[in-house]
């Protein structure tokens, strides 16, 4: 018994010493395996510890006068269709649900998640696996997407086939489509296209930074061991002149009377008359920024800055502006107006009775043959003034308006307006401008022209940025460098602080119709339906004809420029609607109501001090 447990023992022990020699033997060919054969082999890599991030700058902000954000950039991620995800192979994927619920967490259409899924996209020939779909920046989203996707995400809620790896940078706007014409939008490529986001592109674009870092096994950074740094730089902000209340108003009364009277398009202008700053610009029909590509590139423009038109009778007080100022009338000189009235073969209607009218009757009336004649006599050649052709001093006087030149405005695609030389006038060409036909303006340079009315005869460059600044803390809107300032700009002074301030008198004849309003004489003029409650009002309505091919329509451009509180004045407001359809097309009907509806509440949010005074209330 005693052999036969040595000999068992023995075989244990053999046995034993066997196996350590394989697992010796074993280990030492695995070093020299290691050591030896595999660095020789010329397909061996290192292992690769090294790691490369993208920091995303983003595009700077667009803010109003007061700070509210109107355009900004946030980090997001592209949201693409993956067909080749091995995710979907689960057994908990609900192929038949799948596109409507990821639809319905990403609020994508189905029918673009369904196409990417199902349908057949190629490039080059090549049938496409991995579909682009959309773009999210809701971090709440953006969480629930990643947990809904991981491996141990809970049965029935599990999804995939969605990629969201790349990082982009998303513009977002918080008022939506207000103010786009003004502010423009971001192309596919990034770059801005029309109005503000065009006009700085450089300035608001941002540059991408870098970390080169070395990482772990698991990819996680050394911190320690970060190589290069290079942050992210975002753009500057642009801050606006713009008042996103104002913007508000003004577009909402837009939007309401295009459709009662079921016009083309339309728009309004609101400006400050001392430094030439725009508060407002509303034109319609609009578009929203993200959508662009579905709607025609002709509805991209900004039509206050970009559609040449003839203004009709708001051209009336600006030429006798200018006809006072050169001496060729005086503010109580009398016309005797005889109707009908030819000249050069052609008849001239006109509004007013036949008989003896002074100037501010004409302005009140909208006489088309008052106007002409002082056309006519401004029309003459004038020796005191050096001028010896004629129409020199005429058209002079349009220049010194800023009519056929840009105003200047920091906006994308404006017009200069049509003005021909006075050389290439014909015979009726002096009688039917000063009434704003066979000229073309923009309704900015209209606007800025009757601003000088009220600001002591300075034709101001219309303001539209306020100042570039570089954000410290894209966190706290407060804390910031100013880079740069826009100052108000005195482009030229076509006449007096006197002579504006006769003929801003005047107009408040047009629209004064209380004969208890102290010091503003009755007339029943032809913009009666602009008065307003709390403020006296100077301005003009304007009819004009929409010529077509050299002949004019039945359309109109119906028009109203009013100025107030004409004892202070501090705001000049334009209102034109284009082809308003019905019996109701005349500026005196149409846009001075809309005027009307504006202006009272305009006054009192920018606590304007009311300045109408009635007899009864001395």
């Amino acid at each position: 018994m005693e052999i036969r447990e040595r000999k068992i023992a023995k075989r244990w022990m053999l046995f034993v010493a066997t196996l350590v020699v394989l697992l010796f033997a074993c280990v030492l060919a695995r070093l020299i395996k290691l050591h030896c054969i595999e660095p020789q082999k010329e397909d061996y890599e290192e292992p690769d510890y090294s790691a490369t991030y993208e920091l995303l700058g983003l595009r700077g902000r667009i803010l109003d006068r007061n700070g509210y954000v109107l355009a900004e950039s946030v980090p997001g991620r592209v949201i693409y269709i993956d067909r080749k995800d091995p995710k979907l192979e689960h057994k908990d994927i609900n192929r038949d649900t799948l596109a409507h619920d990821i639809s319905e967490l990403l609020k994508i259409p189905e029918e673009l998640i369904s196409d990417a899924f199902y349908g057949k996209r190629t490039y080059r020939g090549k049938v496409l696996s991995s579909i682009r779909v959309g773009e999210i920046s809701d971090n709440n989203m953006l969480e629930e997407l990643r947990r809904r996707t991981a491996q141990n995400a809970p049965k029935g809620e599990r999804i995939a086939g969605v990629n969201y790896s790349e990082q982009v940078s998303l513009r977002v706007r918080p008022n939506g489509p207000r103010l786009s014409h003004v502010l423009g939008f971001i192309n596919a490529e990034g770059e801005g296209v029309y109005g503000i986001e065009q006009r700085f592109n450089s300035k608001l674009s941002g540059s991408n930074g870098r970390i080169e870092t070395m990482v772990d096994a698991r990819r996680r950074e050394i911190r320690e061991l970060r190589q290069e740094e290079i942050p992210a730089q975002h753009g500057h902000d642009i801050v606006l002149t713009i008042d996103k209340d104002v913007q508000y108003i003004i577009e909402s009364a837009l939007s309401k009377a295009i459709q009662e009277y079921n016009a083309d398009s339309g728009m309004i202008i609101v400006q400050k008359v001392d430094t030439g700053e725009i508060l407002g610009m509303a034109t319609l029909p609009s578009f929203p920024p993200e959508k662009y590509g579905l709607f025609p590139k002709e509805l991209w423009k900004n039509i206050a800055i970009s559609r040449n038109y003839e203004p009709g009778s708001v051209m009336k007080p600006l030429i006798v502006a200018m006809a006072i100022e050169h001496g060729i009338i005086k503010k109580d000189s009398v016309f005797n107006l005889k109707t009908p009235w030819y000249y050069a073969g052609r008849p001239l209607s006109d509004h007013i009775q036949p008989g003896p009218h002074d100037i501010r009757n004409i302005l009140a009336k909208s006489s088309n043959i008052g106007t002409a004649l002082i056309g006519l006599e401004m029309s003459k050649p004038n020796a005191r003034l050096g001028l010896k052709d004629e129409n020199h001093l005429l058209w002079a006087s349009f220049r010194a308006l800023g009519f056929g030149q840009a105003t200047g405005i920091d906006l994308v695609g404006e017009e200069r307006g049509i003005l021909p030389h006075y050389s290439k006038w014909s015979k009726l060409s002096p009688t039917r401008m000063p009434i704003g036909q066979g000229i073309a303006v923009t309704g900015i340079q209209l606007c800025t022209a009757y601003s000088a009315l009220a600001n002591g005869g300075k034709l101001m460059r219309p303001l539209i940025v306020l100042e570039e600044r570089v954000q410290m803390d894209p966190n706290n809107l407060h804390d910031y460098l100013v880079a740069k300032r826009y100052e108000p700009e005195v482009r030229g002074r076509p006449f007096s602080a006197q002579t504006g301030k006769d003929v801003l008198d005047m107009l408040t004849s047009v629209v004064e119709k209380d004969p208890r309003v102290k010091g503003y004489p009755w007339s029943g003029g032809t913009g009666r339906r602009a008065q307003l409650p709390s403020y006296v009002v100077a301005g003009k309505t304007g009819t004009a004809q929409i010529p077509v091919r050299g002949r004019y329509t039945n359309d109109y451009n119906a028009s109203f420029v009013g100025i107030y509180p004409a004892t202070n004045p501090q705001i000049t407001i334009l209102v034109t609607i284009e082809r308003p359809k019905g019996a109701r097309h005349t500026g005196g009907n149409v846009s001075a109501p809309i005027f009307a509806s504006i202006a009272e509440e305009l006054g009192h949010y920018l606590y304007l001090p009311a300045d109408k005074v009635l007899e009864e209330d001395k």
